[in-house]
């Protein structure tokens, strides 16, 4: 996977180890050398950390046992990860990590300097150097096989691996929350992010769709919404969908019909915001619609003062 270093003067001032107004000895954030003692128990703790280009972030590696796939967790710790060992943090997962991670803990940095969210942890969902990772995502973020024979359509297996394999791990060994995670993707990663919702609606308690592909695989998505709505169950979550003004008229309308009708079943407990972003197009909806879905998650909740 490859890392990108991040000229950011705000973002480095979320995450660096030291700041201009204080010596390194005052400094409140981590030395990712000493993550090993930090945050693991297991007897490969000790071994060296791999960082992903800016401070305060690491690389897990994993090989799954349901996906069969070798897959990268990018881990971006908050700034009091390292003072106070016995909290626990919300955690943010986020789909394609390996082109979204900077731009991520952009939009959270800006997020905690406005103190508009708490301290998170988040996991970019990512995968190997040398990972075709177009193919990879269509493979995982979807659920159909579409067209029959292309290789999609993993998505079930890929949601257990989140669920049974990195949620567990981040909770256990990173001090996770495990009574508050957020999913967040774009495009095919938004499908991925309303699939997860309809699939187990009890695991997640926020959601940001930006821009989904819900017109895959023959509006697939479409029927498992209306099958799901016959369970009668709620989601007791904070959703937030979002498309581009300047995206095809096709694709924007097909988002804003599935909003509605995801809003017209009225689920208990879902508060859900839809909207379109003026002036944005499909590839750049991302950094306004992380920040207004970050914004929605933790509106009115965010204990920050």
């Amino acid at each position: 996977m490859k890392k990108f270093l991040l000229p950011l003067v705000l973002l480095s001032a979320m995450f660096s180890s030291a700041s201009a107004q204080q010596t390194h000895e005052q400094s409140k954030n981590i030395d990712v050398s000493t993550l090993g003692s930090l945050v693991h128990t297991t007897p490969g703790a000790q071994k060296p950390r791999k960082q992903y280009g800016i401070d305060n972030s690491e690389i897990v590696s994993l090989e799954s046992t349901i996906t069969g796939q070798a897959h990268e967790l990018i881990i971006l710790y908050p700034e009091s990860y390292a003072r106070d060992r016995n909290k626990t943090y919300p955690v943010v997962y986020f789909l394609d990590g390996y082109w979204d991670a900077t731009r991520m803990a952009s939009v959270y940095a800006n997020l905690m300097r406005d103190k508009a969210a708490p301290e998170l942890i988040m996991v970019g969902l990512s995968y190997p150097d040398g990972t075709d990772y177009s193919r990879a995502r269509v493979r995982d973020y979807t659920y159909v096989e579409a067209p029959p024979g292309s290789g999609s359509g993993k998505g079930d297996q890929f949601l257990e691996f989140l669920k049974t394999e990195v949620a567990p791990l981040i909770e256990s060994t990173y001090r996770g929350d495990k009574t508050n995670r957020t999913l967040a993707g774009s495009s095919l990663g938004g499908l991925f992010t309303l699939g997860a919702a309809l699939k187990d609606p009890d695991f997640f308690t926020g959601y940001i769709a930006l821009s989904p592909a819900v017109h895959f695989g023959d509006f697939a998505l479409f029927d498992l919404e209306r099958k799901f709505a016959k369970q009668g169950k709620p989601i007791k979550a904070r959703m937030y969908i979002s498309a581009g003004s300047e995206e095809p008229p096709q694709f924007r309308e097909i988002i804003t019909r599935f909003a509605t009708q995801l809003d017209a079943h009225r689920y208990k407990g879902l508060e859900l915001r839809n909207e379109t972003l003026q002036g944005i197009g499909h590839g750049t909806v991302n950094g306004e619609g992380d920040f207004r879905g970050l914004t929605w998650v933790w509106e009115n909740r965010s204990p920050v003062k």
